[in-house]
This record gives C-alpha cells, sequence and structure tokens, in this order.
C-alpha cells in the first residue's frame, strides 16, 4: 500500500470518530432531568381559626429523562399551623405512575391562629447528573378570623344608695356579644376615687360573662359621669372599647360626731385632776373601725383615748384625765380619727373649758350659791308665770258666771 493511501485512510478513520463523538455529547445534553412542584389545591378556600384543612401539591416532570432521587419536603412552617404527615417525602423514581407525585398534607390552625398570611416553604431536591438540583416554593395560607365585643351589661353597687364618705362595692358585669373568644380581658375604671380602678378577668368565650369587681371610696357627693375601658384580644389582635356609667354620691357629710361632752368637775379649779369624756356617736348606717379621739389641751396628762369600732346608730365613750395647772378659758381642738378600707380618715371640732384661777371655799360656796340662785330663780320664774296663768284663767271663769244675762231676777 502506498504512503498516499494510507494518509487517506488515517484521515477518513480519524473522521469517522469525530462524528461518534459528537452525536454522544449532543444525545447527553438533549437528554435531562427536570421536575417541578405545583400548588393543586387549599381546600377548604377559607380557613378559620382552629379549622382542618389540606393542601395539595403536585410533582410534574418537565425533562426528557426519568427524575430520580427527588426528595420534596417543608422547611418551615407557622408556629399556629399544624401539619399531620411527614414533612419530607422520598421519591426514588419520579413517573407518571408514581403514586407519591400527588402529595396530600392535612393540616389545622390553632386555637390561638392569629388571622392574615401564613407562609409555608418548601423545597425540592432530584439528581441532575453532574449537580444535583435544588428549587424553593412558598404557599401562603390566609387564616381568617372574627371579632369579639366585650360590653357592660350590668351595673352593681353596694351599698346600692351612696352616701359621701362610704366605701363602695362596685360589680359590672362583662358579656362577650361576638363571634369570637375575647382573650386577656382587663376593664379600667378612670375615677378620681381612692380605690380599685383595674380588674382582670382573662377569658371570655362566645356569650360568656364574667364580673369585674372593683372598691373605692366616695369622697365627696355629686354626679359622677366614670369612662370605663375595655381592653383584650381578639383575630385581629389587641383592641379597646370605652364605655361610661352613672354614679351618684348623696351629700351626707361625716358618719361619726361629738354627741356629748361632760367635764369632771364642771367647774374645775387650778390643779384640780379633771375628767374629760367626750361621747362619740356613729350617726351612719355602715361600721367604723379604729375609732380614736385627741384633744389638743395645755395640760399635764393624757390627751388621746381608744374606742375602737362603733356600729350605725352605736356611741362610745372617749375619756382623757389631765391636771388643770393653768387657769383661764380653753378652746380645745378634737380631731376623732378612723380608718377603713383605704386608709385614715379625720374629723375636727372643738369643745370649750373654764378652769378657775383658786380653789377657796368661800369662792367655790359663792358659784354653788350662784348656780342655786340661778335655779331658784327659774323656778320661782316658772312658779308666778304658771301662778298668773292660773289667776288669768280663774278671773275669766268668774267674769263668764257674772255675766249680765247670768243673774236672778
Amino acid at each position: 500500500m502506498s504512503q498516499s493511501t494510507k494518509l487517506t485512510y488515517l484521515f477518513l478513520l480519524v473522521f469517522t470518530i469525530s462524528l461518534t463523538g459528537i452525536s454522544t455529547v449532543e444525545a447527553e445534553i438533549s437528554s435531562y432531568a427536570c421536575v417541578n412542584a405545583e400548588l393543586q389545591e387549599i381546600n377548604p378556600s377559607s380557613i378559620g381559626i382552629d379549622e382542618e384543612f389540606t393542601l395539595g401539591i403536585n410533582l410534574e416532570s418537565c425533562g426528557t429523562k426519568t427524575p430520580e432521587d427527588v426528595t420534596f419536603e417543608i422547611i418551615s412552617i407557622p408556629s399556629d399551623i399544624i401539619v399531620t404527615e411527614n414533612l419530607v417525602t422520598k421519591v426514588s423514581k419520579l413517573t407518571y405512575s408514581t403514586s407519591e407525585r400527588y402529595l396530600i398534607y392535612h393540616m389545622r390552625t390553632t386555637p390561638d391562629a392569629k388571622p392574615g398570611p401564613h407562609l409555608i416553604k418548601m423545597k425540592l431536591t432530584y439528581a441532575n447528573k453532574p449537580v444535583e438540583t435544588e428549587k424553593y416554593y412558598e404557599v401562603e395560607i390566609r387564616v381568617i378570623g372574627e371579632d369579639a365585643e366585650p360590653r357592660i351589661s350590668s351595673v352593681e353597687t353596694s351599698p346600692e344608695y351612696i352616701y359621701e364618705g362610704d366605701t363602695v362595692d362596685l360589680r359590672l358585669g362583662i358579656e362577650n356579644y361576638g363571634e369570637a373568644i375575647a382573650k386577656s380581658v382587663s376593664v379600667n375604671l378612670d375615677h378620681d376615687f381612692k380605690g380599685i380602678k383595674t380588674s382582670s378577668i382573662g377569658t371570655l368565650g362566645l356569650n360568656e360573662s364574667q364580673t369585674a369587681l372593683f372598691k373605692f371610696k366616695a369622697n365627696r357627693s355629686g354626679e359622677f359621669e366614670i369612662p370605663v375601658i375595655i381592653e383584650y384580644e381578639d383575630d385581629f389582635g389587641k383592641q379597646k372599647n370605652e364605655y361610661d356609667i352613672n354614679v351618684t354620691v348623696l351629700d351626707k357629710k361625716g358618719n361619726l360626731n361629738l354627741a356629748s361632752v361632760k367635764v369632771d368637775p364642771v367647774l374645775p379649779y387650778m390643779g384640780d385632776t379633771v375628767e374629760l369624756t367626750m361621747r362619740i356617736e356613729n350617726s351612719g348606717d355602715r361600721t367604723i373601725n379604729s375609732i380614736r379621739a385627741y384633744a389638743d389641751h395645755p395640760f399635764k396628762g393624757l390627751k388621746e383615748s381608744f374606742i375602737g369600732t362603733l356600729d350605725p346608730n352605736e356611741d362610745g365613750p372617749a375619756v382623757i384625765t389631765f391636771i388643770a395647772d393653768q387657769s383661764g378659758e380653753y378652746e380645745i381642738p378634737v380631731i376623732i380619727t378612723y380608718s377603713d378600707d383605704f386608709g385614715e380618715e379625720q374629723i375636727e371640732t372643738k369643745i370649750n373649758l373654764i378652769v378657775l384661777e383658786t380653789n377657796g371655799g368661800a369662792g367655790r360656796a359663792a358659784i354653788v350659791l350662784l348656780v342655786l340662785a340661778v335655779i331658784g330663780g327659774l323656778i320661782y320664774t316658772n312658779y308666778r308665770t304658771k301662778k298668773s296663768k292660773d289667776e288669768v284663767i280663774r278671773q275669766l271663769m268668774e267674769g263668764s258666771g257674772n255675766h249680765p244675762d247670768n243673774k236672778e231676777e
């Protein structure tokens, strides 16, 4: 074989091998795996709170080669959505006869699920030589909600008729008229009295009612419009509603008063030991505790007396003993204090006291004679008045009998 013939055959062999290689590469490129995940359905389309629903996913082959080692998984789900199936699904070979290509997830929203959009994130992985392919998807689940509506259903006070100075127990009935559960319910009173202004109820179910309790001191009389603020949470988050209640406080000053004062001796002299007895009366309709009387006198001795508890229409003595070491006329301030649910209250008054300068017998006798003379004068005046009245009556009677028409003929 000639040299030129050999070269020709060698050229043809190389050309044939080249053509064969190109066909192999093109065949590899034209044959590839491809998978897509498609949302098939959300059933029902409107998802409420604490409700079951299903999510359907369809895996579709989009290449010319049968996909292998396919993995579909849910990688992120909101905390208020529960999935009952496994979150990871593996398919060794994805064909049209493969049942795993239709994925159905049974889910449920929790009782405290929040309304609004919820994103479920998913990941699809499959073999695609020479590298592995990953695709990511998001599905939006929209949770619908309802409104709660806690409102005031009743107002009660104890006592029913409130007087100035009373301690009042206020009971507000709160009822949920809405279509959703009201959570974290708290009731606030915007009043200016001393006392409790906030009451926490907690949770109110549908058509459920509870009582909010308050206590305050009605320290002044009048007509009061008190704002009531109800704060709560429903399907749409934190809410606040405001209402008004009317409270009437009748005009009635302090329930304690100084009923009587007794000084022994009545007219003390300088140097005498004096016993001052003040009777404190409870003229109200409620029991009053921890009652004390304080007499701010300038003498040596006791200034305070503890009475304790007085029931309605009851009185008790406050006895204070001191030595009248100064003479003169004194206006002694007296402070009566007592305690109730909101601290210490007080009532102020005054009493007058005369301390004579000397304790001589003649002076005392003169005072006694003076008192007796006054008493005697009052008795004599009363006697003379009565005698004059009797004389007038007698004369009228006699005059009636001596009338000319009554004379005998």
